[in-house]
């Protein structure tokens, strides 16, 4: 858990700040409040917070004054100043002096969510506890979801019980990777926040399940308890959705919404209707609400279904590129992409995201592919005979079953293998991260992860933590050192911290040691 400190003047804006967001959810944790800048200088000393959260009008110190004063202390501590003054005088200071980042009140608590979880450390430790909270249980009942929305007999333990009423919506959010200026890795890492926002977000009379589909898509399935309630539903959580990835992450989002939907076994036309509506976005090339309803397309044309993907992504496993081609010439001839030009371009762009989807969960970067001037959608979009998109899909199959073949020794083993290596000879830096190994070794950071707790039933941040107390241990056993000296030598500057991570992981401090052998 990351530790936050609250400075604020105001006691009822401190409960506010305290209870308002379930801060366990998004691995925080409030272990002190302040009431001015003075008392908050005295409790930073004790609690080492990991971030501090502060108002800019204070007695004693103000939130500037008290910045200033920390990071000289603690150059790598995060601060983010809320304030009720918009003036561009406080935000430039606040810059200078190396805060994170200034929120003007009012503001929606998604707000103060994201910019927490903008610092990138908080980010990777925020879905690594979520990886490892997945459950077999978990696993299989996505795969019940995904069956809801490609198959018409989805045969499953959860088939009874998990909805409670036959009132339903569909809701799918879309994230292209390469028509926004957002690295696709950062798209994908930020996908995953917008997926555990969006659970907190939604408020409805009934139910509701979030997961994602195929394609990399967030797709929702909205259960009413009552009729009225669907038919009222206004989606204003998916706007604020949409609002919340351009405004802070920089990317834009578009959420089709499926026509009402009155049993369970109509839920795959609602996910198709969803993809349909969506499609529009790209025909206007414009991100926001899309809603079936108010567009009353022809909901029969699907354009793929679980097999074919089941066969795509195996065919990739199995560099059997001929394959993949005569699949997808087949799924294209049956649908007859070429009698609907306007909803043909989201066709191929689907098939793309399949294939972008794929790369990007086996630890590659798509731009390593092909480049960074890769813009799909412009050259599907254009005037060309459909013929010659259909190569442009066949060759970006094409070079990725190449890239492949050129590329097998970066296999899971090998991969998780050079970052053990990485850490047991980097474990003495302080400032040592999966996102600084990541990079060393040119792989996907949530895929490195993957495979490292693969190949070794253990995090990466629980392999570095042992490899220190295992050597810090050896150390304190010889014996020639001071405490304060042994706690750098393994990455640790604060010894008091080295003493609590110590104590937390052999269940006895230092001191200790020797009588315990």
């Amino acid at each position: 858990m990351m530790k936050i400190m609250i400075v604020d003047d105001m006691p009822v804006f401190r409960e506010y700040l305290r209870n308002f967001i379930d801060w366990n959810a998004y691995g925080f944790e409030i272990c002190c409040e302040a009431k001015d800048g003075k008392e908050a200088l005295e409790l930073y000393e004790k609690y080492l917070p990991d971030i501090v959260l502060a108002d800019i009008v204070m007695p004693y110190y103000d939130g500037l004054q008290l910045s200033e004063m920390l990071l000289a202390e603690n150059p790598d501590l995060s601060i983010i100043l809320i304030t009720g003054n918009s003036e561009f005088e406080y935000a430039r200071k606040a810059v200078k002096l190396g805060v994170c980042d200034f929120i003007v009140k009012p503001f929606e608590k998604e707000e103060l969510i994201i910019s927490l979880l903008k610092l990138q450390d908080n980010v990777n430790r925020h879905l690594e506890e979520q990886n490892e909270k997945e459950e077999i249980q978990i696993k299989q009942k996505e795969d019940f979801l995904r069956k809801l929305i490609y198959s018409n007999n989805p045969g499953s333990q959860y088939e009874s019980g998990i909805f409670p009423s036959e009132y339903f919506l569909v809701a799918t959010v879309k994230t292209e990777l390469h028509e926004n200026k957002v690295n696709p890795d950062n798209i994908v890492k930020w996908r995953h926040i917008l997926y555990e926002l969006l659970h907190n977000m939604i408020k409805i009379n009934g139910v509701f399940e979030i997961f994602y589909d195929y394609e990399g898509n967030i797709v929702t399935i909205l259960n009413f308890l009552d009729k009225k309630d669907m038919e009222n539903y206004a989606a204003y959580e998916f706007k604020d959705l949409i609002d919340l990835a351009r405004k802070h992450l920089g990317f834009n989002i578009s959420v089709g919404i499926s026509d009402y939907c009155y049993r369970i076994s109509q839920i795959k036309d609602a996910y198709y209707q969803t993809i349909q509506a969506l499609s529009v976005s790209y025909n206007l090339r414009k991100s926001g609400i899309f809603d079936y309803r108010k567009m009353r397309l022809n909901a029969n044309q699907e354009f793929y279904s679980w097999k074919i993907i089941d066969d795509i992504y195996y065919s990739l496993d199995a560099l059997d590129y001929e394959r993949i081609e005569r699949l997808i010439s087949a799924e294209l001839d049956r649908i007859r992409e070429y009698e609907n030009p306007k909803f043909a371009p989201m066709i191929y762009m689907s098939l793309l995201s399949l294939l972008f989807s794929y790369i990007v969960k086996n630890g590659r970067n798509i731009d390593d592919i092909f480049g960074k001037d890769f813009y799909p959608y412009t050259m599907l979009t254009g005037n060309m005979p459909y013929t010659k998109k259909r190569e442009f899909i066949y060759d970006c199959y094409k070079k990725t079953v190449e890239f492949k073949k050129e590329n097998t020794d970066s296999a899971e083993a090998v991969i998780a293998e050079k970052a053990k290596l990485y850490i047991d000879s980097h474990f003495h830096e302080p400032d040592l991260t999966v996102a600084d190994i990541s990079k060393k070794l040119h792989v996907n950071q949530t895929y490195l992860r993957k495979m490292f707790k693969s190949a070794y039933n253990m995090t990466m941040s629980s392999y570095i933590t042992a490899v220190r107390m295992k050597k810090a241990r050896e150390l304190i056993m010889e014996g020639r050192q001071k405490l304060s000296s042994i706690s750098c030598s393994v990455g640790y500057n604060d010894v008091s911290y080295f003493t609590k991570c110590y104590k937390k992981f052999f269940g006895y401090l230092p001191s200790a040691t020797k009588n315990k052998f």
